[in-house]
Formats: C-alpha cells, structure tokens, sequence
C-alpha cells in the first residue's frame, strides 16, 4: 500500500521535473489510464495480502452464482479479483496456476540524448509499457519499469519487488528495439491475462521520430512557427481551394490497428490524435483527408468570390455597375440615384442564385454519394480492455462474481459459450484452441476477440481504418489489401471499368505476410505493424509501398492495392486498410481540383456587342452635348425663359449618358435566365430523350451554356458504358472454312417481345403509364418471365425446321447481307451425322471453346426458366419432362470469369450443347448431347493439368487438358497473328495472309478513290453554288429534291458495298479455281433454300465442305483468314484456336520446368512467359471465334449523323489499342478504307515525328478519304513532354476525321479537351462519360454530359446535362441545341434592334429641342416600354422559336453547321440588325414630323406626337419579332402581339385617368387623347408609320431570298412538301418515334377555358362545338386525349394496365390515303392537294365534297331512324 500511495499520491518526490509525474501524465493519455490507476493499486494489494499466514485465509465467496455485480466494485476490478483469487485453488493445469504478478522497479541510466517534452508512454500489445521523460533535469537522468509478470507455483507467497539498474548494453539493445516502421516478434509477448510494463528507452525527439518529420515538413510548408501566420495560409487556401501539400520525406506511414487508442505508446510516436479521433497527416500536421468527395463546382468558401467574377465577367454588368455609382452623385443624376443600382442588384442576385441552386443540386448528388455505408472493423471501446475470457463472459448477459465462473472446483474451466479458448489465453495467442476456422469470416470468432463490425458511412471512413468490403460492392477509399475470404489462393478479383474502362476482371491479392498476420482472427486482433506508402498521385498504374517484419523488409506494389471505384466480384469479401481518402484517392487525384467556371462562347460576343453599345451611347453623348453648348451659346440671349442659367457640361454629359444608356438594356441578362429556364424545362421534359427502360429522362444540371449545345465541333467521348453496353456476345465463328452466325439473343428477344416491329416502320402507340421494364411483354395469366439462349437453342432444335433467315446487322456494316447459316444448323447437322470428319472438327473446336477457359460454373437452385412447361402442363408425357428438366438444368449454370470474353464464350458453349457443369480441384465436367438433345447426355471429365496464363505481350491462352482417355492435348487460342505463327504450317500460313492483307488493301485502296472522287464533285459543285447544301438542293428541281438529298448524304455506300462484292466475289471465284470447287464439294444444311453466289460455285458460308477439302490445310487457313478478315472489318474481337497432342514424356518434362518457373523468386513473370512458349509450337488450326462488343442502341447512326454535322469524333478510353481499334470500327469512328495511324513510343520519338510529318502532308494534299489517328497514353506522355511535337500532333488531330487514345488515365482525358479547347477558342468542345474516371474530362469541357449507364452515376453527378443513352446525344444537339442557339441569338438580336429603334428617336428629337435632354414620350410610358409592351415578344422568341421541325434536322444533319460556324450570331449579322434599326428608327421620326407633326390642327404638342411615334415602335416591334423573325407562328405569337399591343391602347386610358388628378406641365395627358383621338389624319399617319417599315423589312428578307437564300430557308420551303416532309420523318423516325407515338395528356389551358365557356356562355352558346370536339377525339390516336378520367379507347389498355394493347389501325403502314388525308409516320393527317388545280376548280371540289358531306349525314341519320323503328316493333312485336 506504501508503494502504491507513493506511486500515486506523491509526484513531488522527485521535484517538479520528477519522472514520475511525466509517467502519470502519459498514462493518463493511454487508452487504459483508468485500468491502470484503479487496478494496479487494488492488485497490489491483493498480492500484499497474499503474503498473510495460513491461519488467516480469505473467506470464500458463495458458491452460488449471482447476477449482479458487487456494489461498490467495477466490473473490471471484480473481474481480476476472481483472477487473482483463483490462483490460491489447486488447479489441475499449471498454465492456468499463473496469475499471480511480480512488480520490478528499474532504476537505470539512459544514453544522454536531445529528448522531447512531450513523451508518451508506450505500452508493446501489452507485454511491454514504456515511457520516455524528456522533462528530466540533467541531474536525474533516470528511468523506471514497472511490470507486472507472472508468478510460478513454486514462488514465494510475497511478490519480490526488485529496484536494480540495468546494464547500459540491455539499454541499448532496448533502445533499438522500437524502430519507426518495426513490429514486435510474437516471441516477446508474454502468456498472460495481463501484461503490463512501462520503460523509457528512446527519445521522441530523435530524427526518424513521426513527430520530428511533421515538424520539419510544417516548417518547408509555412516558413514559419507563427500560428496566426498559418491560420492565414490554411484560410487563403481553404478560400482558393488549393490543398497542395508538400510531399513527405519516406512516404506516408500508416499503423495497422484495431485500436488506435494503443498505437502513440507502441510505437513511441505521435501518429494519433486523441481529440480528433484520427491519425496525423505528416505533411500538415493535420487529420488525414476525409472521405468526402464533391462534385459541385463551389464550396462555402468560393462561392461568392467566384460568383462574383462570373457576374462581372458580364461587360454589361461592369458598364451598369460604373453608371450606378456615377448615378448615385446627386448633382449628376437626373433620373434618381438609386435607379441603376437597385434593378442591377436584383439582376445579379437572380443569377447568382440560379447557379447556386443549380450547384445545390450537384451537393445533394454528393451527399447521395457521401453517405453510402460500409462495414469497418475495430475493437469495442468499451470492451478494449479485457481478454478474451472475460469479453465471453460479458457477452453471456449474466455475470457471475463466483471463482466457478472462471476455473472450476478441480481446476478447468466451467462450462461456458467459449470453453474451448484458454481462461488465461493472451490475445497474443496465434490461434485459438480446438478452432478450425479462424479466418475473420467466423463472426462468432470475432465477437469472443471483441473485434466488430460497424456499419459507416463512407464519409465517416478515415485512414487507417480497417474495412470490409463485401462481393458486389464498390470501393469506399484506395485500400491495401490485408486478407480475402478465398483461404485458399488469397485471391479476389476486382471490376475497374470505372478507374480505366476495361471491362476484364483483375486479379488482386494481399501480401504474403500480411496475410498470415490478417486472414486469422488472432492476427487482426493483436498485430500491429506500420506501413510506409506512397503520397497521393494520379498515377493509377503504378503503387509503391514497403513494410518490415522481423527486420526484413517487404514490398508492396500495384496487385496489393484496390482504388476507389472498383467493385469487387467473384468474392465473398476482403479486408483492406485504408490508405487514401477523399480528394486523395487515386481517381479524385486525376479529377480537376478547381473546376472553371463555364461560360458560353456567346457571351463573348454579347460582350462585344455591349462594349460596342457603350462606345455608341458614349458617342451620342459627347455629340449631343457638344450640340447643345454650340446651341446654346448661338441662343443665349433669344431663351429669355433661361435667365441665364446653365447647368455645365458634367451634369449635361451626364444626362445624356443616364438618358441613352437604355440603349444597353439592364435587364439583358435576367431575361435571358428567363428564358434559359424554359429552355431547360424543354429539354428535361422531350420525351425523345426518355429512356424507358430504366425509367431516366434527361437531366439539366445548369442552364448558362444551353446554347452551347447548338455549337460543338468536338465531341470526346468513353468507350466502356457510353458507347458500348457493357457486354460481349458471342456473335460468330468459323470452323472447317465454313462461316456461322450465333444469334440466340436475338431470336430470345423476338420471342419475348414479338410485336417489335423494324427500325423505319411506325411502332405501336403505347402509353406511357405502362411498367418501363415490362414494354412489349404480354399480359394476362400466360406471361412468363425471362427466357434463356440455352432454352432457345433447345427448343429450335427440337422444331422440324430451324429457320434460315438472319436478322442481326452487323453496326459496322449495316447495308451488309448476312448470307451465313445460324449455329443451330451447325448443331441439328452435327447430331444427324456425328462421325463425319466435319462433325469430328467442328465438336473439337466447340469442345476446345468449353475447356480453354478459367470460368467458375455456379448453379443457381432457385432459377426457374418458364420456357419449358412443367409436369402439370405436360400431363404426364415422361419425354417432355425430362427435356423440360434438362432445360432448367443447363439454363440455371451461370459462370464467373475473370474475362466478359470468356464469359461469352463458354456461354456459347452451352447454348451449342457443351456444358461446362462443374470444376472441382482442376477436373471439368463436360455435359455433352451427342445423340442429341431429346436424348440422354453425356457426362465426362476432363482434367486440366496447367494453364499458361493470357498476357498483353503474349496475347494468347493456352491451357494443357487431360481427356477422359488418357491423352494430353494441349489448347490454344489467341490473336490470329500469334497463333499463326505457332502453327506446323506456319510458313504456308503467313503467304496466305499476306495475300488476304493484299487483296483487302487493294479493295480499300478502291473505296477511298471513290470516296475521293465523289469529295472533288462535291466541292466542286458547292463553288458553283456558292457552298450551299440548300442551294444545290434546290437546283435539282421539285421532283429530283428527295433523290438529290438521298444522293448526296449517302457518301456513296452503294459504290463501296459494290466493290467489296465484286472483291469477295472475285475472291471465290479464284477459290473454285485453285482448289476445283464445284456444286458437288459442299454439302448444303438447309436443303429447301441452297445459296449460291454470283459466279455459280457454292457459296461457303452456308454450306459444308467434303472430306477433300477439310483434308487440305492451306483451304482451311485460307478460308479462315477470310473470315477473321470479314469478323474484323465488322468491328468484332476475333480469337483463333488451335491445339496439339503432347506426348507423355514431353508434357512431364515441361511440366517440371514450368513449375519451377512458377516458384521462381526472381523474373517470374519472364520465366514462365519463356517455358510457356516452349510447349506453344506445332498447332492444327481449329477455327475462329469473333465476340461482339455490344454497343448501346443506335451508337453507329448517332456517330454517323453527328459527323455529317460536321462534328469530329474523339474516343478516349483506359482500354488496350486492339479493343479499342475494334469498337472504332464498330461505331464507324474508323471505315473500311480509313487510313489508320498509329503512334508508338516504342518505335522512337523520330519515327513518331515523321509519322505526324507525312500523315499531315498527305491529308493537306488531299490524298486521304477518311483518316483516324490511334495513340496510347504512354506515347501520349512522351508527346507532352516535348513542347514542338506536341504542337504537331494537336495540328494532326486538328486535320483527321477521328482520334482514339487508347490506355489514357483520366488526367490524360482532360488534358486533351483543354488542349483542342485551348488550341481552338472558337470551338466548342463536348464531353460525354459514364464513369469516375471521366469526371476530370466532363469538367475540362466546354460542356459535359454524363450517361446514367452501368458504371455508375458518378459522371452524370458531376456532369452539365445528363442523358441515360448515347443515341439521344443526337436529339439533344441537333434539335435541342440547335433551338436554344437559335432562340438566344434572336433573343439578343431583337432586344438589341428594340432598343436602338426606339431611343434612337429620342436622340433625333433633341434637335428640335436644342439637345436640351427633353423627352419626347411621357415619362411614366418611357419607363415602361421595356416592361410591359415590348419584353412578351422578345420572350417568346427567346422560348417558342423553331425555324425548323425536328424531323428535317435530324434527317438533314448538316443544317447543324448554322450554329457550329456561327451562323445566327455574328458581327455581320448583328450589323445588319442595328443598321435596320437605325434606318427605319429615322425614318419613322422624320415621317411623324413632317407627315403630321407640322400640319396637326386639332393638337401640335408634344404629346400626341410622342403618343404617334410610340405606338407606331410597340407595333413594329411586336410584328418584327412574333410575325417576321418568329418561323412557328402558333397562338402564343398571336397572344403576345395582341397583349402589347392591346396593353398599350388600355394604357392610353389609365394614365389618361390617373393625370386628371394632378397638373402636367409639359405633357396634357389628362384630354389629350380625347382631343388628337378624334383626328382621322393621326390615324392614317400611324397606319403610314407602322406600315411602311414593316413592308420595307419584308421586301429586304425577299430580295435576300431570291438571291442568297440560306439553308433553313430552303428547307422551310422543302417542309411544305408533303413528299420531303414524309422523306424527312422516315429518316428520322427512329430517333423521335417515342414523341410521335407514345400517349400524352393534352393541355389543361383548354379544359379551364372550357369550363370557362360554359359557366359564362351556357351550354346551348358553345357546348356543341367543344362536343363535338371531344367525339372527333375518339377518332384520333391516343395521344391526342387525356386518358385519367375517360374510358379508354379500342386502341389503349384499361387505366393501370401493362403491356401493349395492339389493334389494326396503330400499324397502318405511312401513305395511307384516307378521305383525302394522307397519315405520315408521325401520325399527322395531311390533306393531299393536286398540283396544277385552279382555285376555281378546288373551290368547287370543295363544295362537292360538303354537299356529299351533307348527304352522308342525312344517310346515316335515316338509318338510325329506321333501325329505332325496327328495334320498337321489335319489342312491341306479341304472338297473335
């Protein structure tokens, strides 16, 4: 106790630098501080009172249990005293006899040292605790260990308590125990219940401390110590948004632990923070990043300093801004001093705050993001401090103070949830007892080691943190991996199509160390380790970290680390520290830190325009009072009513700028938000971009650069989710020379869906009510859920008849005829003839496709395929049953696969009859049916011996397969080129390809002189023309218009598709020849319909050659190559396969070598790359795959469309060059005759720099029809390295028609848009992505769009417009775009012209005023012009404006370049404009003057001629802008002229009211209109005003016309033909199918007006016309009624009913003639007008057809009469 009293209660004995208090203070901060202070003073004691006699013993406790703990007592210190108490029982094991403790003092002189202030005590997984006392004088230079040991039975009844020194060899030794990144050996730990020891032995102080880097490094960030100095710079950078951080000294070090509380005294360092519960950034000396991504372009911070900048960036705001503050000196203002500034503040707080809630949106998204959950690991706070027993107990609910509960009367332990761990284990204990799974799975397990999991949210993750990811989930933070639920291979497999785009699976895996430490339950709980990382960068292929154990040192490289973003797939789970987070992750890294604030590129023009207004305005004034001093000293002495006065030249100059300066109008820009919004609303609301499927409309995040979509003329776009769907297909393959197309999928489709009607041919008019995902799905107690290509394949086989026509169309080649027979003819031939030698090949190679793969079968059990029927239905036909139940067998196989490619091709496998069932310990079972699938199959096993993995440098697959047999054979596949060269006719081979490669490069070389030729006529053609797409259309005359344009945009497809015929005919043609091919050499699989081609020999894609022929290898390979030449050029990944028979001895010889390349140490990869190739020789050539890469719908249509707009393409993807090559040819980026070039870095900086050199020569020569330029992004780096090659490949990528950057980190993405945006300021750049990994891109753009697809939503977060398929990229800019460009260039135009016409007056006034500032208009009107008589007309020009209907810009998408070459807004135009104004604003004032204004009898002031000139201007505006610019004249034209204009006539009649009430000195308002009303000649004048400008600017547009008519011009013409009209439809019907058919609910305005109507007017008045109305609905579509409320008509399903209700008339085929009408494809009724019919004669046709009219009716209606008569003798009739 005297001990304890000193240790605790008396800290002055050594003085105020006492070590002791420097102990207690250390101990406080430890986790365990309250254990320590309580337990050790009552253990003490109890080890005190041990030392009693005999005949004083303890008095035991009862032996009954009980369950509540003794009070006044914790349950810790309960707890340790049944320990402790137990020792004194005879125990049956001596481990568990060693509870009793040891205390030893040491007293020992350390090494001097510089040691630190603020040392912490330590505590080594509780063996060890040591502290270190900096504070010590250097006359008490001491230290002290305290520790607590176990006690042996033969020890005396009294602890010896030991004060010694130790040697200062022990001292040292101990001093370099703890090193900065060591780990304790397991060995050191001590077996007991509790391990405590407190030793001073370093200093915190020295060089490699934590502590000592975070100083140095704070120190090279600030300069400084000074705290106030470093609060400033963290503001400044919070405000700026920089978070540079200076880079560490080794790295990043990072603790393994489940209890941070412990991790300062283990390592005797400062790497956690108590208060902020985080480890220390050593860079900042701050917590480390937190998980918080944002998406949003503002922070709290930034947002009104950069909103600010935005606002001003507005020349006009700048202008108003200056006029305020001069307006706000009282003796220069006229007008007031707050009228300027006000308005303006209003103004720019609209749009401030517009753009705030368009980025509040972006921070909702971000939320959404931040609050994902996640499960982390770590130990129980409030059970840290206990062991593994006693956390058993605690869990058990009812703790029992009895010494039973702990050991028993003999000495083991009672019965409990936990009996099989050790009362007194450690947790340093390695592994439990008598467990067998000790992985962290076992969740019981984790429970007794008090280690659980919390779900958090990924904001709420911190580095350091351990967390477990479960399968299918994404990453929450760049993790390290310490252990996978594979016990086995420690191998989990990870999906990055988010990070770099590839779709293939890659193979991850945890240290080898670490993993022993982490896989087991122990390990996680008592290992800890320190982990030194690299810093954060943007590198994502390459990682580098290190670790040491046991004073070695271990790395750590790119398979050890996973990045946020990736989903784990195919395991169960894994667990991963933590180790970067946030904007510190790796794809975040690649992110724009500070996104730019985008602006349209048409605000620098109206910037322009205002700096020009400002410099007219200022022009003006000047003038004006130069005037006005020149008048006035000239009239001095005449102006007697002056007396003198003058108010100077300041006031006067001001009062002519305040006066003028509504020539800039101030509410210019809130206006255009205005209008913007309705913009947005369209375009979120087009029920053409409405994906149905999954249920997403498009989406506008911000509405400043909407017209910007009117104007792009690069678009870059992903390749993984944005243009492909993200799933392989396997589409065709070749075998035996004999060419199939496996198209299972879409014979699924057709039976699932078989309404679904042709691309160009009218759909059904559905409802869009209906379930999204049930669309064309049947309804009723039939429907049947999903079917499978297995089921399909079963069922057509067992049809008598396997159909012959084809329906899938190759997206590269959509015109191409698909003349190859399906792979169930294949199969069906097969079962029917199983031993010829074709049948033989053609199961090996279908065989080779099932085993030559790493894919894992799963059986789900719980599947149930609904295309079979079940024995219920069958009524007991056994034969049916077994097939139905073989059915659902093979369709419930699902595989997992590293690879979609392989994925694709062992699903094919079992669609074609070879099943991969099942793989166990590298043995497959084969399910086979070779009698065929209405037999018995047939079950065998395979074992696969070796697999010699796929790689990028060897590009094939070979996997060593022992058969059921005995033999060995060994199976290749590959690139074609590889494997090639691997054949035993390699030689022969590689002559056949090169005459393959001749024979394709002489047909391109024909296409592209085609191409180039028809380009010459074309340009040719333009410059006699003028360069008009629209005048050289109308050259052709009325009749040969559709043909013309069909002609001219077809880019002669037919002449190419020509050539490559008359190549493959001329191909087979020599075939037949060489290899005496006739009718007799093939054998034909579909008898009824044999094809032949063209030169009368048997065509080889359908039919199957004889044994002669499959003798003969160099046919084989031939044919082969014409194929994988054929599957390439259609944009398909072609594989070929190949195998060979080993010999026994030579496999097992290989095999040795190979395993020992496997276990090499050093040059694994290479090694077993070289013994691999050993055995890869000598193959037999099997066949070709070819696996499409499915694009998204209508991908290939929407590039093409888009490049005849004149936008060029650019496709930046992560994946590998050959991929992306493929896709390119997919979507028709690259054509059949496109000059490819390619650059690579590993061909040299000068090859690659005469490459550029030659490529761009000969595309300015004009030698290359359509060039593409591939790069990869290692070349890429290379390039921007060097300043004047990059200058050439941006001028090359300028000049081709299409890029691809294959392998590019999405920093290189974004590099690359800011390059093209840069290099070209005029053009308007557009990103489109779907992935995180695209983000950096999208914000690097002028605008972004983000794709809702399968990668995520990530992009579609952070993006400006969000759309859920590519296709709908089309609508969105052709049509949307292009409107909004048009629409806010008019806007501007029509509020410029406005302005200038209408204050231009009041300058051309002030002469008859001597430009004294007089107004001609009275004031409260002049104040008003803006507001309420002219803002309707330039609105809805601004919001209804369409020059051109939808169908003619997409089915002509060249009209688009009116917006790409600024066509609607430019210097010229805008010229015009103001010139018009200007001239037509002078000539109205002189006409007023001199037409009425000198000769007025009745009233000559000023009023009535101001009152002339300003209704003439309201009129002229009103009629310019809704009848002569506005192209859709609808009813909202019409009902804005007519409130303007009306509104000014009322207005007369208030202010006429409202002067009666006061005295006008100047303007007699209050009679006026009374008096001059009653003239006839001002009447006839203002008819003159308003008439005269008006036809002058009609006769301006139709000269303009007949001489230089423009495009839209000409096709507004062309829309009027009812034959161009339905060619335009057509076209376009695809893309707006879903507006012309899908039902829609009619505006409500009409219905009020209704009811309206008949609450005024009554029934009889109006309500025969509004019936009569509703019943000619029912005869129109759906969409032309609202359906809730109403009874639904024939052609629509029942309120709330699914699926399509189809009748008769909804498939009329377009041109249907009907009682004079003609349907087009959008379901318009057009009335047919015969050409050349005088007025005379249709005006009598007109009246025929109303007499027949009337003659029908009287028809029907006695009919009717005649039927109720019948019907009533009917029912009166009576038996006489």
């Amino acid at each position: 106790m005297a001990i304890c009293a000193w240790f605790f209660f008396q800290p002055d004995t050594f003085g105020p630098d006492s070590s002791l208090i420097n102990h207690k203070k250390s101990l406080h901060n430890f986790s365990q501080r309250l254990f320590i202070r309580i337990l050790v003073t009552e253990k003490i004691t109890q080890l005190l009172r041990m030392s009693l006699p005999p005949e004083t013993p303890q008095e035991q406790p009862s032996s009954t249990s009980q369950t509540r703990r003794k009070r006044g007592l914790s349950l810790r210190s309960q707890l340790f005293s049944k320990a402790i108490s137990g020792q004194n029982q005879p125990s049956q094991s001596s481990e568990h006899s060693r509870n009793p403790f040891r205390v030893k003092f040491d007293i020992t002189e350390p090494s001097d040292s510089n040691e630190n202030a603020d040392g912490q005590a330590n505590s080594a997984n509780g063996s060890y605790l040591r502290t270190d006392n900096p504070s010590l004088g250097t006359n008490d230079n001491t230290s002290y260990q305290i520790e607590l040991n176990t006690l042996h039975p033969d020890t005396a009844s009294i602890p010896q308590i030991n004060i010694n020194a130790p040697s200062p060899d022990s001292r040292s030794e101990d001093a370099n125990l703890h090193v900065p990144y060591g780990h304790l050996n397991d060995s050191t730990l001590i077996r007991s219940t509790t391990h405590l020891t407190v030793d001073s032995n370093r200093s915190d102080a020295s060089s490699s401390s934590f502590l000592a880097k975070r100083k140095r490094t704070s120190q090279r960030r600030y300069g400084t110590k000074n705290r106030l100095v470093k609060n400033l710079i963290r503001l400044k950078d919070n405000i700026l948004g920089n978070k540079t951080l200076p880079s560490t000294e080794r790295g990043r070090v990072i603790p393994i632990t489940t209890n941070f509380n412990e991790i300062n005294s283990y390592f005797q360092d400062q790497y956690y923070n108590e208060h902020t519960k985080c480890l220390i950034d050593e860079r900042s000396d701050e917590p480390y990043e937190k998980n918080i991504v944002t998406s949003s372009k503002y922070t709290v911070y930034s947002f009104l300093p950069k909103q600010l900048r935005a606002q001003f960036s507005k020349i006009a705001n700048c202008y108003f801004m200056v006029v305020a503050i001069m307006q706000m000196i009282p003796t220069w203002s006229t007008t007031g001093q707050y009228t300027t500034i006000i308005p303006l503040m209003i103004f720019m707080s609209i749009s401030i705050a517009r753009e705030g809630f368009d980025d509040w949106k972006r921070h909702g998204h971000d939320k959404e993001e931040n609050n994902k959950k996640t499960k982390v690991i770590k130990e129980d706070e409030n059970l840290s401090n206990f062991d593994t027993h006693s956390i058993t107990t605690i869990l058990t609910e009812t703790i029992s103070v009895s010494n039973n509960n702990i050991l028993s009367p003999h000495g083991s332990r009672a019965a409990s949830p936990s009996n099989n761990v050790s009362s007194n284990s450690s947790l340093s204990d390695p592994e439990p007892q008598n467990e067998t799974n000790t992985n962290y799975t076992n969740l019981e397990l984790m429970k007794q080691y008090n280690l659980k999991e919390y779900a958090t949210k990924w904001k709420h993750i911190k580095v350091g943190d351990i967390i477990k990811v479960s399968e299918n989930e994404a990453f929450p933070a760049d993790v390290m991996l310490l252990a996978t639920s594979d016990t086995d291979n420690q191998e989990a497999f990870i999906e990055t199509m988010d990070l770099d785009g590839e779709t293939n699976l890659k193979s991850k895996c945890p240290h080898a160390e670490i993993c022993k430490k982490f896989s087991n339950v122990t390990g996680l709980k008592n290992t800890k380790m320190l982990i030194t990382v690299e810093d954060p960068n943007i590198d994502l292929y390459n990682f580098e970290g290190s670790f040491e154990v046991n004073d070695k040192v271990f790395a750590l490289g790119p398979d050890n680390v996973v990045y946020r973003g990736s989903v784990l797939r195919n395991t169960k789970s894994v667990l991963g520290l933590v180790i970067f987070t946030g904007e510190e992750t790796k794809i975040r890294m690649n992110n724009i830190k500070n996104p730019r604030t985008k602006a349209p590129k048409l605000q620098r023009n109206i910037n322009y325009i205002v700096i020009f207004m400002v410099f007219v305005v200022i022009s003006l004034s000047a003038f004006s009072t130069m005037v006005q001093r020149l008048l006035y000293e000239r009239n001095r002495d005449k102006a007697w009513y002056l007396f003198d006065s003058d108010a100077g030249v300041a006031s006067t100059l001001m009062g002519f700028i305040i006066m003028y300066n509504t020539l800039i109008p101030l509410s210019l820009y809130v206006t255009m938000e205005i209008i913007k919004v309705m913009q947005l609303l369209f375009l979120q609301y087009d029920i053409d971009m409405y994906h149905v499927e999954s249920n997403t409309p498009a989406d506008a995040k911000t509405a400043t650069i909407l017209e910007e979509l009117g104007q792009v003329s690069y678009i870059f776009s992903d390749k993984t989710g944005t243009l492909t769907d993200n799933q392989m297909i396997f589409r065709k393959f070749s075998v035996c020379g004999a060419s199939w197309l496996h198209d299972l999928d879409l014979m699924l489709n057709e039976k699932e869906d078989p309404n679904k009607v042709a691309p160009l041919v009218p759909m059904p008019r559905t409802s869009m009510h209906h379930s999204p995902r049930q669309s064309g799905r049947k309804v009723g107690p039939d429907y049947q859920p999903r079917t499978s290509t297995t089921s399909i394949a079963r069922e057509s086989l067992e049809l008598s008849l396997v159909r012959s026509n084809v329906t899938w169309k190759s997206s590269a080649q959509p015109n191409k005829t698909q003349d190859m027979s399906s792979s169930l003819k294949l199969i069906k031939y097969i079962q029917s003839h199983p031993h010829t030698i074709f049948s033989r090949k053609a199961k090996m190679f279908l065989l080779s496709i099932a085993l030559c793969n790493t894919c894992l079968p799963r059986k789900d059990n719980t599947s149930k395929n609904s295309s079979v029927l079940t024995l219920d239905d069958i009524d007991g036909v056994q034969q049916q049953e077994l097939r139905a139940k073989r059915n659902v067998e093979d369709s419930s196989i699902s595989y997992q696969a590293a690879s979609p490619d392989e994925l694709a091709l062992v699903q094919a496998s079992k669609d074609l009859g070879f099943v991969v069932l099942d793989r166990q310990n590298n043995v497959l079972t084969i399910k086979t049916y070779p009698e065929g699938f209405q037999k018995e199959p047939k079950f065998e096993e395979y074992q696969v011996l070796e697999v010699i993995e796929f790689s990028s440098s060897r590009k094939r697959m070979s996997t060593v397969v022992r058969f059921p047999d005995g033999r060995i054979c060994l199976i290749c596949k590959g690139a074609d080129n590889v494997i090639l060269e691997k054949l035993k006719y390699a030689d022969m081979a590689k002559e056949k390809a090169k005459e393959i490669s001749l024979n394709t490069t002489e047909r391109k070389t024909q296409q592209a002189d085609i191409v180039l030729s028809n380009r010459f006529s074309s340009e040719l053609e333009s410059r006699k023309s003028i360069g008009s797409i629209g005048q050289r259309l109308s050259l052709s005359g009325g009749d040969r218009i559709t043909s013309t344009i069909d002609n001219t945009l077809s880019n002669a497809e037919d002449e190419m598709a020509d050539i490559a015929l008359k190549a493959r005919k001329s191909l087979h043609v020599h075939q037949a020849k060489k290899y005496s091919m006739d009718q007799a050499s093939f054998t034909n699989v579909d008898p009824p319909s044999p094809v032949l081609n063209s030169s009368g020999t048997s065509g080889s894609n359908s039919q199957i050659p004889n044994d002669r022929l499959l003798l003969n290898d160099e046919y084989l390979v031939e044919k082969t190559l014409e194929h994988i030449e054929e599957f390439s050029t259609e944009g398909l990944r072609t594989l070929m396969y190949s195998y060979r028979w080993l010999d026994k001895n030579e496999y097992e010889a290989w095999s040795q070598e190979y395993s020992l390349a496997r276990t090499a140490l050093k040059d694994r990869a290479r090694k077993v790359e070289e013994v691999g190739a050993k055995i890869e020789h000598k193959f037999e050539l099997l066949g070709a795959t070819a696996i499409e890469d499915k694009l998204q719908e209508g991908v290939s249509d929407t590039i093409d469309k888009l490049r005849r707009a004149g936008i060029k393409m650019w496709m930046l993807t992560g994946d590998k060059r050959e991929t992306a090559i493929n896709i390119g040819y997919s979507c028709r980026l690259i054509k059949d005759y496109s000059t490819v070039v390619i650059l690579s870095h590993d061909e040299g900086i000068d090859t690659i720099m005469d490459r550029i050199t030659s490529a761009s020569q000969e595309i300015q020569a004009g030698r290359v029809a359509h060039c593409v330029l591939v790069i990869d992004g290692g070349t890429l780096a290379e390039i921007e390295n060097d300043s004047a090659l990059l200058t050439l490949f941006l001028d090359l990528c300028i000049q081709v028609d299409s890029t691809i950057c294959c392998r590019a980190s999405p920093s290189q993405k974004a590099n690359m848009v800011s390059a093209v945006r840069k290099l070209n300021n005029r053009a308007v750049t557009l990103a489109i992505g779907d992935g995180a990994n695209d983000i950096a891109m999208i914000q690097s753009a002028d605008i972004g769009i983000g794709i809702t697809g399968k990668e995520g939503l990530q992009a579609a977060r952070s993006a400006d417009y969000a759309i859920a398929q590519f296709r709908f990229l089309l609508k969105l800019l052709l049509v949307n775009g292009r409107y909004n460009y048009i629409r806010t260039s008019k806007f501007v135009l029509c509020t410029f012209y406005k302005e200038l016409l209408f204050y231009l007056t009041q300058c051309v006034y002030q002469r008859n005023t001597l430009f004294s500032g007089s107004s001609m208009y009275e004031s409260w009107s002049l104040s008003m012009f803006n507001t309420l008589f002219t803002s309707l007309p330039v609105i809805c020009i601004g919001m209804f404006d369409k020059d051109l209907r939808p169908s003619t810009l997409i089915a002509v998408p060249e009209l688009y370049a009116k917006g790409r070459l600024y066509q609607a807004f430019n210097l010229k135009i805008f010229v015009s404009w103001m010139f018009l104004a200007a001239i037509q604003s002078v000539g109205i004032s002189f006409m007023a003057y001199y037409v009425w204004g000198f000769t007025a009898l009745r009233d000559n002031t000023t009023f009535p001629l101001g009152s002339l000139v300003f209704a003439a201007l309201v009129v002229i505006i009103n009629a310019k802008c809704e009848f002569i610019e506005m192209q859709n004249r609808q009813w909202l034209a019409f009902a804005a002229f007519f409130i303007s204009v009306g509104g000014y006539a009322l207005w007369n009649w208030l202010i006429m009211m409202l002067y009666r009430t006061k005295d006008s000195p100047i303007y007699f308002v209050a009679y006026g209109l009374l008096t001059w009303g009653r003239d006839q000649s001002w009447w006839a004048t203002l008819l003159a005003l308003i008439t005269v400008p008006l036809f002058a600017d009609i006769l301006f547009k139709v000269f303009k016309f007949m001489f230089k008519p423009a495009d839209d011009e000409l096709f507004r013409l062309f829309e009027k033909d009812i034959d161009m009209r339905r060619f335009f439809e057509q076209h376009s019907y695809k893309e707006l199918y879903q507006g012309w058919t899908f039902s829609k609910q009619p505006s409500t305005l009409f219905a009020k007006l209704k009811n309206v109507a008949k609450g005024v007017l009554g029934k009889p008045a109006i309500q025969q016309e509004l019936e009569a109305f509703d019943n000619g609905s029912e005869h129109q579509s759906a969409y032309n009624r609202k359906r809730a409320g109403t009874n639904p008509l024939p052609s629509e399903l029942p309120p709330g009913g699914e699926g399509i209700a189809i009748v008769g008339n909804d498939f009329e085929q377009p041109g249907r003639v009907e009682d004079g009408y003609e349907i087009l494809p959008s379901g318009k009724r057009v009335k047919i007008v015969a050409k050349g019919v005088s007025w005379g004669s249709r005006f009598r046709r007109n009246g025929s057809s109303a007499e027949n009219e009337d003659v029908d009716a009287i028809i029907d209606s006695r009919l009717n009469d005649l039927r109720k008569e019948e019907e009533g003798q009917v029912g009166d009739r009576s038996p006489k």
